[in-house]
Order: structure tokens, then sequence, then C-alpha cells
């Protein structure tokens, strides 16, 4: 059952919205999403004909109500909800103490992240992960199971969404024993950085050259992507003999270098930049890297 302090976060997202046609433009071109508990009514998103939006209360509300009757332990729970631009965008996570896990020395405690949006910027999508107790990263699940996501269209059922959120629970807690294996598994940092390229490092021509790379690798990426697997390896494996000890690092050396890139943002200087929609895009990179054909081979290594 849901604590008070999380039935108090839950009400940061439970305003009234509404759906206008924009004066001058036909309905099937285009309308606007509005908040309506403001005077005038503040204006959140222009979406299509087809949007059917999904308020954060009943996304967020019923993903809980689905966690719940799926077996998940509630007790210490810590709910967080975040929204953004006056609300068109909003972010869930909750923490959950009572189901964690331990790979190597790591303790590990599931995590439950879910987003909405009233402006077409976020399907509505959630995933179980883990939140690693060492660096508090979130460890984004390579479960197909555990991810979910859907558009705001008429199509779109919210009952159906949640029953996949509750059959995700034991598909994710059985993960920990995928991540023992990276552990366990050492790799060349040559390899490391091969896989690196394939994925999350691997650029478009035009990003490569801002970032003096080459048409096939951001260089920029993949050289804090290797210094994060250095840092990684050192304090998980290394003991300060890297480099010179022929120590290598491991698979999730590897991983948590990747999820500390997409949870931490330290490289974005820019003050500009929606971090928000950073950090959601690097975690879905993420999530590709781990079902990756090169992931993949190493793990086969």
């Amino acid at each position: 059952m849901l604590n008070t302090s999380m039935q108090e976060e839950l009400k940061k997202v439970n305003f009234p919205i509404a759906i206008n046609n924009i004066n001058g433009i036909p309905e099937d071109m285009g309308r606007v999403v509005v908040r309506t508990d403001h005077a005038p009514a503040t204006p959140l998103g222009i979406v299509g004909s087809r949007y059917k939006p999904i308020p954060h209360i009943d996304a967020f509300g019923g993903a809980l109500k689905a966690m719940e009757s799926g077996g998940i332990n509630f007790t210490n729970a810590k709910l967080d909800i975040e929204s953004y631009e006056d609300g068109a965008m909003a972010k869930m996570e909750l923490l959950l103490p009572s189901h964690k896990a331990k790979v190597g020395n790591h303790d590990l405690y599931l995590k439950f992240v879910a987003r909405n949006s009233y402006n077409a910027r976020w399907k509505f999508q959630s995933f179980f992960g883990w939140l690693n107790e060492v660096c508090f990263n979130t460890l984004v699940s390579g479960e197909k199971l555990a991810y979910t996501a859907s558009r705001h269209t008429k199509f779109f059922n919210v009952e159906q969404a949640n029953l996949k959120i509750k059959n995700a629970v034991s598909a994710v807690t059985s993960e920990t024993k995928r991540f023992q294996h990276w552990w366990d598994t050492r790799v060349e940092d040559e390899s490391v950085a091969e896989m690196f390229k394939a994925t999350i490092a691997k650029s478009q021509a035009t990003e490569a050259q801002l970032n003096g790379g080459s048409p096939d690798t951001n260089r920029k990426q993949l050289h804090i992507l290797m210094g994060l697997y250095e840092s990684e390896t050192k304090q998980i494996h290394g003991k300060g003999d890297y480099g010179r000890n022929g120590v290598k690092g491991s698979l999730w050396c590897a991983y948590q270098s990747a999820t500390a890139w997409s949870t931490h943002l330290t490289d974005i200087a820019d003050t500009t930049k929606k971090q928000h929609i950073v950090q959601q895009r690097r975690q879905a990179d993420v999530r590709n890297m781990i079902l990756s054909k090169s992931w993949k081979n190493l793990e086969l290594a």
C-alpha cells in the first residue's frame, strides 16, 4: 500500500489538462494541450489529431498499483517525481530497498523509472533497473520484459501497459545472475573500445566532424567512455595497479562506465541543454548497447 509520502509525491503531477483547437488551423493539422489550473491556461505542447493524452497521475499511479499487485514490497520505498517545462514532461523514480541483490562486492537496489509527456517528446515509457549503492548509477535493464513504451494514441491501453509492468517484476529480479557473469568476465581494453565504437560512441559524419572523429566514431565520446572505464577498472579490480601489472577490466566495468555516462551527465558543460531529455536518450542508448551483437560477443568471450 502506498504510504503517505508517496501519495503526497503523486500530487505534484495531479493537475487538469485539456486539448484545444488552434485558431485558424484545421484540427487534423494540430491541436494544443493546455494546463487549465493556471490563468490563463498554460500551453504544454502542440500535438497531432490522433494524440490521446494520458494524465501523469494515471500513468504513474497505475504503474504503482501494478507493481503492488505484482508482489513489489514498498517498505521503506522512496518515490521521487519531477516535472519539466511547466508540467509538459514528468519523470517518476521509485527506489525499492526491500528488493536488493549483490554483484561482486556491490550492493544493488531495485529501481523503477517511468516517463510521460503532454508534448509528444516522450511516449509513456517505463523500465525496471537497479541502483548501485557504490556509485549511485542507475543500471538500465536489458530484459525486454522490464521495458515498456507506448505512444499516446487511442490505441494506448493503460491496463495492458500496467500488466506488462506487473509481469516484469520476476524477470528483472533474475537479471542479477547475468550481472555476476559480467563481473567475472575479464575483457581487453581494445575489445571494450571496439564495442563502444559500434554502439554508444558510434557517430554520424556531421557529429564526428564536430568532435574531430572519423565518419564512424565520435572520438570525444569514446574518450569520455574509456576514461570512465579505466576509472571503474581501477576501483573494482585494479586497486591502483591498472596498466602496471597486467590487470584487465571486466564486462561489469564496461557496463558501469556506460551507466555512469547516462546517469550523471558530468560531461555536459552546456547548461542550456535539457538534461532530462539527454538522460532519457542516453539510458536508451545503454539499453541498446547491452542488447547489441557487439555486447553479446563480449559476453561469450
